[in-house]
């Protein structure tokens, strides 16, 4: 990272262009508080079209001056621009790890560290089959750089292949190449997009290359310099208002997971984009230009990686409930914060390393050492927090390992593995979703003698498939021989299915039947070994999802248990009363207004989980309801 050499191509400074980044981070920022600008995510492809094209342009132009193209220096000063920011945001991580994170998100959190620090994020999430529309589900601090890997990944590749074609053919090549790329970035994003799960098409390096490609296939035949005539200019203004229309109406209702967003509509909004790169390459001339051009857009458009590297874990650490206020006021203080940390981000370290590089040692050795540093920063930090976190020990119970504990028990037996004491009376399996493990925490930290509670719950669990190893509770049931099976399904209304040509959710017909037909399947086989089966109602949920259409899909689900539970068939065939209704959604949120706090203790601190405190009256109440129609019986 040495210092700028004199002869570092310099492209023509056009504000408008620093207002089109501040508007695409804009559009995140509102996108990430709790969805506010619902389309606001399209940003990111606004980001990606600007990448593609200042980036060509800079290589265009220095092979233009210098007939070559020096691909030692082109890296060294991605590096002094993005690398700085990025590794003094690793301590925060691990502060985070620290201070916040829960057991269950060391390892992601480790690995989450890795990726993003070698660039490969996006495909991280991929593998791991995480997705991205559920990111306010179990936030990660650094769910936000995929965008930011797909980039570093166009800065390694792309300049070697603008080089080689240059080297051999003239600039026109570049021109073909990047055409011919996008059309199969986007055959691609059509051919991998799945309605049930577009984290694949939204996250692909491959699928999302067009953004970047178009802005560098334009870059290949305007330049920075190119001037228009009055009567163009006129013309470009007209299709620049026309183009930021389309945005505001794509930005306002998009939906991230919508067919048409993967088969055409990503592109109209990057012609969009498009169309105004060349009203800002018009200049001052341009009405729409200076529109963009105005000073607080163009501050902000100067410290955007700033403020986009450092809004999401800003937004994940600075809860509703860590910071006692919700909404709007919430959103100012995470905002006021973010911009004070990128400003002295921007001032006190971009800036000067990007001028000047490394204040001291040499680059080649203090680079690595800074990574090396960070990674090791976030895995203390993991290991100090697996330390001090809680055991979620293991039963054995004939031949089934499972998450249980006993209220009261005590350590006991070989390898530190903990036995269910004898004096356990009452036992409690929890079947369903993460929630439903969160739910059976709360029933533990009751601490009540003689209960003990099953956690069989899995992450992301639904009934719209064969999943959750529903196939196997009839001989988890068998095994645990529980006194009350409680299932419940807490995030079921964020996930959804592909039907009619589209993505569904709950309260359409193919989800509720489909959702129905699974769990009735599952209950049925349940109740043919058990008669104290309880289907437990979704509260309404808060935070991130708190919103009138969310609050419908609870209800419709709500419904769909009630149906199921009734229609549920005993050992007889016949229906009855075998399976049970918790009316749990009622109890937590009567009349549609939900309980936040318990004695200053959030009952669901992320608006869906339960907390062992603040849920302790609600947990209460379970195990009274349950008690009530189940017999105590010895284990």
């Amino acid at each position: 990272m040495r210092s700028v050499s004199a002869s570092a191509p310099r492209l023509r400074h056009l504000p408008a262009l620093d207002g089109l980044r501040a508007l695409a981070l804009l559009g995140v920022l509102f996108f990430h508080a709790n969805g506010a600008l619902p389309g606001g995510y399209l940003g990111v492809d606004l980001f990606f079209v600007l990448s593609g094209y200042l980036i060509t342009a800079l290589l265009l132009a220095e092979h233009r001056d210098t007939g070559r193209i020096a691909l030692g220096d082109f890296w060294r000063r991605r590096a002094r621009r993005l690398f700085p920011a990025l590794l003094s945001m690793m301590p925060a991580i691990a502060l985070y790890v620290l201070l916040f994170a829960k057991p269950s998100e060391l390892a992601s959190l480790r690995a989450d560290a890795v990726s993003t620090l070698f660039y490969v994020a996006n495909w991280r999430s991929i593998f791991s089959q995480k997705s991205y529309w559920e990111l306010f589900a179990a936030p990660s601090p650094l769910e936000h750089t995929w965008s930011l890997s797909i980039e570093e990944q166009f800065y390694v590749v792309w300049p070697l292949v603008v080089a080689w074609l240059l080297k051999r053919r003239a600039a026109r090549a570049v021109l073909v190449v990047s055409l011919v790329l996008t059309a199969l970035s986007m055959v691609a994003m059509a051919a991998l997009f799945d309605p049930a799960n577009s984290s694949r098409a939204y996250l692909g390096t491959d699928t999302r290359a067009a953004s970047i490609l178009a802005g560098a296939a334009l870059a290949a035949v305007l330049p920075t310099t190119t001037r228009f005539a009055a009567r163009t200019i006129r013309a470009l203004d007209g299709i620049g208002i026309v183009a930021i229309i389309g945005l505001a109406i794509a930005w306002c209702g998009l939906d991230g997971q919508s067919a048409f967003l993967y088969r055409g509509g990503f592109w109209l909004t990057e012609l969009c984009v498009l169309a105004l790169v060349v009203c800002a390459v018009a200049g001052r001339e341009s009405l729409v230009a200076r529109a963009l051009s105005v000073k607080p857009l163009t501050l902000l458009g100067t410290i955007s990686y700033g403020v986009y590297l450092w809004h999401w874990p800003v937004n994940v650490v600075l809860t509703a409930d860590r910071m006692h206020v919700s909404g709007a006021p919430l959103h100012a203080v995470r905002f006021a914060i973010t911009f004070a940390i990128a400003i002295v981000s921007y001032r006190y370290l971009e800036k000067p390393i990007r001028a000047r590089g490394v204040p001291f040692g040499r680059p080649i050795f203090v680079v690595p050492a800074a990574v090396a540093l960070s990674l090791l920063l976030v895995e203390r930090a993991t290991y100090a927090r697996r330390l001090t976190a809680p055991p979620t020990p293991l039963v054995q119970t004939g031949g089934l390992a499972r998450d249980a504990v006993g209220m009261g028990a005590t350590a006991a037996g070989d390898g530190g593995v903990l036995e269910t004491p004898p004096e356990i009376t009452y036992r409690v399996l929890l079947l369903g979703d993460s929630t439903a493990n969160s739910l059976g925490w709360g029933l533990r930290g009751m601490r009540e003698p003689g209960v003990a509670v099953d956690l069989l719950g899995q992450d992301g669990c639904t009934m719209l498939g064969d999943m959750c190893g529903g196939e196997a509770w009839p001989q988890n049931e068998k095994e645990l021989t529980p006194n009350a099976t409680l299932i419940f399904f807490g995030g079921a209304f964020l996930h959804g299915l592909s039907a009619d040509g589209g993505f569904r959710k709950s309260c359409h017909p193919a989800w509720d039947a489909k959702f129905e037909a699974t769990l009735a399947r599952r209950v049925d086989a349940l109740a043919k070994v058990s008669d104290h089966v309880w289907l437990v109602t979704l509260p309404y949920p808060l935070g991130a999802w708190e919103s009138t259409q969310f609050r419908t899909e609870v209800d419709c689900i709500n419904a769909s248990l009630r149906s199921v539970a009734k229609k549920a068939t005993g050992p007889d065939g016949r229906a009855g009363d075998r399976v049970k209704v918790l009316e749990l959604g009622e109890q937590l949120c009567p009349r549609g207004v939900c309980t936040r706090h318990v004695n200053d203790e959030a009952v669901r601190p992320d608006g869906l989980h339960f907390s062992v405190d603040g849920a302790a009256d609600l947990s209460k109440w379970v195990l009274e309801e349950v008690r009530k129609t189940t017999s105590v019986t010895s284990n």
